[in-house]
């Protein structure tokens, strides 16, 4: 069974007047529309980053070296030390992320 995880979630009342009207219109509650719709819209926005990249990368790389790094982004990785005290500098600072 995968691990749950908890967000709390900070709304006007006319935003969650309209999720629970969707949420309802889909015989969901509101947790469970909201849920849904966040992952479709994430893994659209995966895909199409996915498709951008293949587009854009052979215009600004050679083929082998487009394929190379194509390889890279779509391989797992564990963070160095160096990229988690980068990431705990950035959150110091109130840097957003923004990609």
């Amino acid at each position: 069974m995968p691990s749950l995880n908890t967000t709390t979630i900070r709304m006007d009342d006319y935003t969650k007047a309209v999720l629970d009207h969707a949420a309802k219109y889909t015989n969901q509650t509101r947790t469970a529309f909201m849920l849904t719709v966040a992952l479709e819209k994430a893994e659209q926005v995966i895909k199409e980053r996915a498709i951008t990249m293949r587009e854009v990368l052979p215009m600004v790389l050679d083929a082998e070296d487009s394929k190379i790094f194509l390889e890279a982004l779509d391989r797992e990785f564990e963070p160095t030390q160096a990229l988690l005290d980068l990431k705990k500098h950035s959150e110091s600072l109130s840097i957003n992320d923004r990609t």
